[in-house]
């Protein structure tokens, strides 16, 4: 004989005098005996609520109007679960399907819910072969799915990435449930979570993100047989339209101005800065346009000399570092002659007479916020110390923000065609879809060909590098 349990919340305990509710459904069918436990569920629901009202409203815990022969009123007592239910009880429930069932409270309807009921559960025992779900996954729960994802697939990802995605993974288990069947899990159902997210006024680009993270980990389920369609994939797309209308309201990264660099740079400002690698991080940011990962995961062999030209190269020869995906990623940055000035080679013998292997000997760069947290945090701290805050309400101020600064300096250098300032700044050819001309044909670009920026950053008609250059040594 099937039964229905369901254990009392604590707070509601002494009102109910149980701390287990158990009735037996009266059937040995499992079907008949799912549809009533489902129906059963959604007056349990219902009598939850109520006794929360009724508390909230100052009802006594000895008031004789809520007693155990109340509980028995709903279950039918300790007899086979009622043929009739009792006057005026609605419930609403829904399948692991997403379907719902809602009743009025009148005897003909809730036999009509019933039906329908064991209509829907009875249409899913007899699932097509190729839609039915493989025995091995059909009881792997949503916590269960994530722990073994953590354990096999997150090894793969950079700690920052994983953490990103170890957090929406976390949402999505609290909103769906971790004890959910991942082959229960409907994109309806789903639809709710990411719904849910966008009602609590997350911007689109944040939920898109979020559900591109979860979809991950159904894919990887499909690839293991366990379900055959992604419930989460392309549930929130932001389309090229929507981020073009969000980054003309202001979101997004600001570059600085001349002005606000003039602050940045002053040596009276910028000697507040106490850390090495955040002076150094702005000042290698400033002329190179690196991306902070990048600037914090140098090594001393990084700093070569090619057709006579000082350079650095951006690389993952050496433990620890790593590029942006693409063929962008890896390339070689002509050192600027202000750079020269500022003495960055000194430091770089400097470093290997005393036998270090890297540009920031004493930073970390296994950060689970990626390796140049330690120059952003740093970097973000010393612009709230001067008062540089975005010109914008929505729009945003940091280390990222050289990058843009340089970029948008050299977009008007004439003599640095485009497809040079794309490779000295780590961006693929023809971005955002690579030509079969910049991918198949064009060789790398030579140091003295990627020179000809120096020219277009004009930062030494205002900073003092004599001054700065005391700081840095």
């Amino acid at each position: 004989m099937w039964h229905f349990r369901a254990v009392v919340p604590k707070d509601l305990r002494p009102l109910f005098r149980l701390r287990v509710i158990k009735r037996s459904l009266g059937t040995r069918d499992p079907r008949e005996a799912r549809a009533w436990s489902y129906a059963i569920s959604g007056r349990y629901a219902q009598m939850v609520a109520t006794a929360r009202a009724r508390m909230k409203a100052g009802m006594s815990e000895q008031d004789d109007e809520w007693d155990q022969d109340y509980v028995a009123g709903i279950f039918g007592g300790d007899q086979p679960r009622p043929r009739q239910p009792p006057r005026a009880s609605k419930w609403e429930v829904e399948t692991p399907d997403g379907f719902r069932f809602k009743t009025d409270g009148s005897d003909r309807d809730h036999q009509h819910g019933m039906e329908a009921l064991r209509a829907v559960l009875d249409a899913r025992t007899h699932l097509p072969a190729t839609a039915a779900p493989r025995h091995s996954g059909s009881r792997l729960t949503l916590a269960d799915a994530i722990q073994a994802y953590s354990e096999v697939e997150a090894k793969a990802m950079k700690p920052n990435t994983w953490g990103q995605r170890r957090r929406a993974l976390d949402q999505f288990a609290k909103a769906i449930g971790p004890t959910a069947w991942v082959v229960t899990i409907t994109r309806p159902k789903a639809s709710r979570w990411s719904d849910d997210l966008l009602r609590s006024g997350q911007s689109k680009p944040y939920v898109a993100n979020q559900v591109s993270h979860v979809a991950q980990l159904f894919e990887t389920l499909i690839q293991k047989g366990v379900i055959q369609d992604n419930p989460v994939k392309g549930l929130v797309v932001a389309k090229k339209a929507e981020k073009a209308a969000r980054r003309s309201s202001g979101h997004g990264w600001e570059p600085f101005e001349e002005p606000t660099l003039k602050r940045i740079f002053d040596p009276e400002n910028f000697k507040r800065i106490r850390k090495d690698h955040v002076r150094w991080g702005a000042i290698i940011g400033l002329y190179t346009g690196a991306r902070v990962g990048e600037i914090a995961q140098l090594f001393l062999r990084d700093f070569v000399v090619m057709d006579g030209v000082p350079c650095v190269k951006i690389c993952a020869d050496s433990d620890g570092q790593s590029v942006k995906t693409g063929e962008g990623g890896e390339r070689l940055v002509p050192l600027h002659p202000d750079l020269l000035a500022l003495g960055v080679m000194e430091r770089v013998e400097r470093l290997r007479a005393y036998g270090h292997e890297r540009f920031f000997p004493q930073m970390r760069i296994d950060s689970a916020a990626g390796k140049g947290n330690s120059i952003s945090k740093g970097f973000n701290y010393y612009l709230g110390t001067i008062g540089v805050k975005p010109r914008r309400a929505a729009g945003i101020i940091g280390i990222h923000s050289l990058r843009k600064t340089l970029i948008q300096q050299l977009q008007g250098w004439l003599p640095l065609p485009a497809e040079r300032r794309r490779a000295l700044v780590g961006h693929e050819n023809g971005d955002p879809a690579p030509d079969t001309h910049a991918g198949s044909y064009m060789r790398a670009w030579k140091p003295e060909e990627l020179a000809a920026f120096f020219p277009g950053l004009p930062w030494a008609n205002w900073l003092l590098l004599g001054a700065v250059r005391s700081l840095l040594a």
